[in-house]
């Protein structure tokens, strides 16, 4: 019992050193980022979206839908019609809040991003529903004016339903790994009907959703 004893508190001892050592590194504060995942500038690498994106580089869209299964969605950029954003659920996410969205270019794959709802947990909950009432059911000036927000980073139409998601930078308002986009999304009279903070988990990209040159 003295040797198990001595042993359990050596553990104890040693997993509270490592507590203190990661809390350091980390600003005293873990993140749900992948610890595969390396921040290179902007572009966040990780070893499965490497490997998935070099199977698919330059390959026809139909290629990730082998990869990952049903669409969930397929986007438009209404300021580049051969750009399309393509988004899977990701298996295996038991709550739904990962995607992995597929960027290609007159129809050929040239990207490839996981990106989830909520990614800073319970603050990104929090100014969500602050958000909220200031954007729902208004129009995309009226969205920007009451919740502050910038010009749209891209504007994006879903090909079957018609809606629009007007995607929004908000990394002003988290830390390097929380939500880098505010997604509105807005029905046929151009009312808001859903809200959404997305962070980037790992991207062969520097900015999935932009249409800037990266």
């Amino acid at each position: 019992m003295i040797i198990r004893d001595s042993f359990r508190g050596r553990l104890t001892f040693t997993a509270g050193i490592l507590g203190l050592l990661l809390g350091a590194s980390a600003g005293c504060r873990l993140h749900p980022v992948s610890l595969a995942a390396m921040a290179i500038g902007d572009v966040i690498n990780d070893s499965e979206v490497k490997k998935r994106q070099e199977k698919l580089h330059e390959q026809p869209v139909s290629a990730a839908d082998e990869m990952f299964g049903t669409r969930e969605e397929t986007l438009v950029d209404a300021q580049d019609p051969q750009r399309e954003l393509i988004t899977y659920l990701v298996k295996g996410d038991p709550l739904d809040t990962q995607n992995w969205v597929v960027e290609a270019r007159s129809g050929k794959i040239v990207a490839l991003s996981r990106v989830k709802r909520n990614i800073d947990g319970v603050e990104d909950v929090i100014k969500a529903a602050a958000i909220k009432p200031k954007v729902m059911g208004k129009s995309p000036d009226a969205c920007r004016q009451d919740a502050e927000l910038k010009e749209p980073l891209a504007t994006l139409r879903n090909r079957e339903s018609g809606e629009t998601l007007r995607v929004y930078d908000v990394r002003n308002w988290t830390n390097s790994r929380g939500a880098r986009y505010c997604v509105l999304r807005f029905d046929g009279e151009e009312r808001c009907t859903t809200i959404h903070l997305v962070g980037v988990s790992a991207s062969t990209t520097k900015d999935p959703m932009t249409n800037a040159p990266q």
